[in-house]
């Protein structure tokens, strides 16, 4: 199968539908859950919320200890959710506990590329904005391959995004924008009626409402990043999908 910008549109689809209650639910306990927790915590010590930027002069050490808290668990939880969201996608059998644990026991591999991921495209943004571009999506597959096929490392994972990602980079950048334009307007029209509900803007209970809206729409944006992945594969590979399920076999 041709690596296409429908096709891998398709695969997306493909996911949520095939996967939607498993994605969702786990989703929601891995990255929901911590993610509404730490904007609770952010709230409590700080007084922030979604709305509005601080003040100058409320910005103390306090403030950034508590946005420091909620950032860790924002990352934290955003890591394991793909990696267990990964594993739902690409094996045949998903077992919560034990999927959870291998995300727990590769959390540091995994912050350890996305901080190289993260520091490599802010040096090509600051030479050139294009270099950036190119970086972001050369090694826009390392995390899932990492997660999907055992024994890489860390090394070999970014070295395999950029032999699958090779000839594609383009396709990959459209995926992203029509997914990411989709994403945002169908997050923007879920928030339009919270403010009212929740009695405006500035209440825990938009903040907590909201929060939900953003985790949902982020665990369909993985989704489609890992439908990226596992087209890649096929495309460069010539692999069914029952083939590349056996990366975990």
């Amino acid at each position: 199968m041709k690596f296409t910008i429908g096709n891998t549109l398709n695969e997306g689809f493909g996911l949520l539908s095939r996967h939607f209650s498993t994605i969702f639910m786990v989703g929601l306990v891995t990255y929901g859950l911590p993610l509404i927790a730490g904007v609770v915590i952010l709230l409590m010590t700080t007084g922030f919320n979604l709305a509005d930027s601080p003040e100058v002069a409320a910005v103390t050490a306090g403030w950034w200890t508590g946005f420091g808290v909620y950032m860790v668990i924002a990352i934290v939880a955003s890591l394991i959710t793909f990696s267990m969201i990964t594993e739902i996608v690409i094996r045949d059998k998903f077992e919560f506990g034990a999927a959870f644990g291998r995300a727990l026991k590769n959390i540091i591999p995994l912050i350890i590329i996305t901080l190289l991921y993260t520091l490599a495209m802010m040096l090509g943004m600051i030479l050139l904005i294009i270099p950036g571009i190119i970086v972001m999506l050369m090694f826009y597959v390392t995390l899932t391959a990492y997660i999907a096929e055992p024994g890489l490392g860390i090394g070999g994972a970014f070295t395999r995004s950029r032999e699958l990602t090779k000839g594609h980079r383009w396709a990959i950048l459209a995926i992203l924008l029509i997914v990411g334009i989709a994403i945002g307007v169908l997050g923007m029209i879920f928030n339009l009626p919270l403010a009212p509900i929740a009695g405006g803007t500035n209440t825990p209970v938009f903040v907590g409402l909201s929060t939900l809206v953003s985790v949902l729409t982020s665990i369909a944006s993985l989704v489609f990043s890992i439908a990226i992945y596992t087209c890649l594969r096929r495309a460069k590979e010539t692999h069914t999908p029952e083939t590349v399920a056996n990366v975990f076999s």
